[in-house]
C-alpha cells in the first residue's frame, strides 16, 4: 500500500526508538522523506535501509537556526514539504519533584516543549505553502497518567498538548492540521527499561487494560494517518494510543 507515496514527510528524532520506526512504516508506504536527528551515525544506517531516497540531516531541535538549514535543504531536495511529525525528545534521570535539579527541568522542556515548538515554526510556511499540510506532535500518556518521579517530563509532555490546539488554532486558514499522537508504553523506545524488568513490566500492564505493551506498528499507522490527506477534518486532537492506560484502575 502506498498511500504516502504523494508526500514529503519529516521526522524528528528519526534514529531511534519510535522515530526510526516510523521511518521504516512510512518509507514502506511510499513516502519521501527527511530524517532528522542529532546522531549522525545511526541516521546514516537507518537510511540504508530503506527504500527510495530519504534524505538524513544531523540536527538538534532546540537550534532554530538548523532546523530552518534542515527544512529548507529538504524542501529543495523534494520540491515541497506537505508532512512533519515532531517526534524528538528526552527523559532524562526520574526523581521525585522536590529533588529535581533546575538544569534537569530545563533542559528537559527545552527539548521537548520548546524543541516541538521550533519544529513547528520552522515547519510552517513549507505546510502552509501546500495547503494540505499535516503536523504531527509527540505527547505520551504520562500527561494525563503521571508515574512518580517524572515532573519535568509529564510537564513538557502536557505542554505539548497545549501547544497542539493552539497551532491548530492558528494555522487552520492556512491548511494546517495539528494534532498529536499520546503514546503508551511499546517495547522500545522510552518504554525498553519498563519491557526488560519484569517487576516495572508488570506494574504498568496491570493497567493497560489490553494487557501488554504495544508494537512498533500500532503507532506507527496512527501516526501515518494522521499525516496523510485521510485525516484531513481532525485538528487540535491528542489521540492516545495506549492499549486503555489507566481505564478503570
Amino acid at each position: 500500500m502506498k498511500d504516502l507515496e504523494d508526500r514529503v514527510v519529516v521526522i524528528t528524532g528519526a534514529s531511534r526508538g519510535i522515530g526510526a520506526e516510523l521511518a521504516r512504516d512510512f518509507a514502506e508506504h511510499g513516502a519521501e522523506l527527511g530524517l532528522l536527528a542529532r546522531d549522525q551515525d545511526a541516521l546514516a544506517r537507518l537510511t540504508s535501509e530503506l527504500p527510495g531516497r530519504p534524505l538524513p540531516l544531523a540536527c538538534d531541535v532546540r537550534d532554530e537556526v538548523a532546523l530552518d538549514v534542515a527544512f529548507r535543504k529538504i524542501a529543495e531536495r523534494f520540491g515541497e514539504i506537505h508532512s512533519v511529525v515532531a517526534n524528538a525528545g528526552v527523559a532524562l534521570e526520574s526523581r521525585r519533584a522536590h529533588n529535581v535539579e533546575l538544569k534537569t527541568w530545563l533542559d528537559t522542556l527545552d527539548a521537548n516543549l520548546t524543541g516541538s515548538f521550533l519544529t513547528a515554526r520552522a515547519a510552517f510556511p513549507h505546510l502552509s505553502a501546500t495547503r494540505r499540510g499535516r503536523l504531527v506532535l509527540t505527547s505520551s500518556v504520562m500527561a494525563k497518567h503521571p508515574r512518580p518521579g517524572l515532573s519535568p517530563y509529564v510537564a513538557s509532555k502536557a505542554g505539548v498538548e497545549g501547544l497542539t490546539r493552539a497551532l491548530a488554532t492558528d494555522w487552520a486558514r492556512e491548511g494546517v492540521c495539528v494534532n498529536a499522537v499520546s503514546p503508551g508504553f511499546f517495547r522500545m523506545g522510552l518504554g525498553a527499561p519498563f519491557e526488560s524488568q519484569e517487576r516495572l513490566k508488570s506494574q504498568v500492564e496491570s493497567r493497560i487494560t489490553l494487557g501488554h505493551c504495544g508494537e512498533p506498528e500500532d503507532i506507527a499507522g496512527v501516526v501515518r494517518f494522521l499525516a496523510s490527506d485521510a485525516a484531513r477534518y481532525i485538528n487540535g486532537q491528542v489521540v492516545a494510543v495506549d492499549g486503555g492506560y489507566g481505564l478503570g484502575v
